[in-house]
């Protein structure tokens, strides 16, 4: 990959944050740089292009709309079996988040998923589909209790 250039560096800095909901969202960053918008626009192109940016898109206030059960669902999936469950999983809608880990001896699960529904009967719904078509049985449920921090991950360019 290319080295950054100081304005793409500083765009990258600008999409991790809130982007202003208005006409004109990339004017204060043009401003900023000395650049036209269209130059911003056309450097975000660029990083998506090049695999600086992996998605561009919202995060939903998933509790606003409604999703208030979240269960962070671990599993003990066998080695001939992890394509099988991963390939249904990053299917699901109601799944967020899907993640292979490496095990210990005090913790055995090496599957994880994020579920998330309007209820935690639905996430249980959801839970079981994916154990009953994936073919595995040896899970654990583990739904938030409390929330203490919720941010998106900032990483300084």
């Amino acid at each position: 990959m290319n080295k950054l250039t100081e304005l793409q560096k500083n765009v990258l800095n600008f999409l991790q944050q809130d982007i202003p909901v208005k006409e004109h969202p990339y004017a204060e960053i043009a401003r900023q740089n000395k650049v036209d918008e269209k130059t911003i626009v056309n450097q975000i192109k660029v990083l998506k292009k090049t695999g600086y940016i992996r998605r561009f898109g919202a995060i939903l206030a998933h509790h606003k709309i409604g999703l208030k059960a979240n269960c962070m669902c671990v599993w003990i999936v066998p080695e001939s079996k992890i394509k099988k469950i991963a390939d249904r999983a990053k299917k699901m809608a109601q799944i967020s988040h899907c993640y292979l880990r490496k095990t210990t001896k005090k913790w055995p699960y090496n599957f994880y998923t994020m579920i998330h529904g309007q209820t935690k009967k639905q996430c249980i719904e959801v839970i079981e589909f994916l154990a009953k078509t994936a073919e595995v049985t040896d899970y654990r449920m583990l739904f938030t209790e409390k929330q203490f921090k919720k941010s998106s991950p900032f990483y300084s360019v």
